[in-house]
């Protein structure tokens, strides 16, 4: 019984140490009010690898932690242009823009 519950105790403890490495992504976006910031996170939070998604409405950036063995910054850039946002350098999708609602096809924060 002990060496079971030893081996229970060892086995919790290396499992405790094979945690995920993360990492953090800064995106420069152009969303510009509450919606844009539900449809950031609502999308990406659905994406493999993604572990939190927090934006900044006012600064206009998206940041995301996520496992890098799961995912990349570029899949991640690319999974934001596809909701219909610029995500640094990456231009929108124009097809998703033109879903979004009106408030979030804005030029500025509000």
């Amino acid at each position: 019984m002990r060496r079971l519950f030893g081996l229970g105790v060892g086995l919790g403890v290396w499992l405790y140490g094979q945690q995920a490495k993360l990492d953090t992504l800064h995106v420069k976006s152009s969303v510009v009010c509450q919606t844009c910031r539900r449809t950031i996170i609502r999308g990406l939070s659905t994406q493999k690898g993604i572990r939190q998604v927090e934006v900044d409405v006012p600064a206009q950036v998206i940041t995301v932690i996520y496992r890098p063995d799961k995912t990349t910054p570029e899949a991640i850039r690319e999974a934001i242009r596809k909701l219909g946002y610029d995500a640094d350098s990456l231009p929108r999708d124009a097809a998703a823009y033109e879903r979004l609602p009106a408030c979030c096809k804005r030029d500025k924060v509000h």
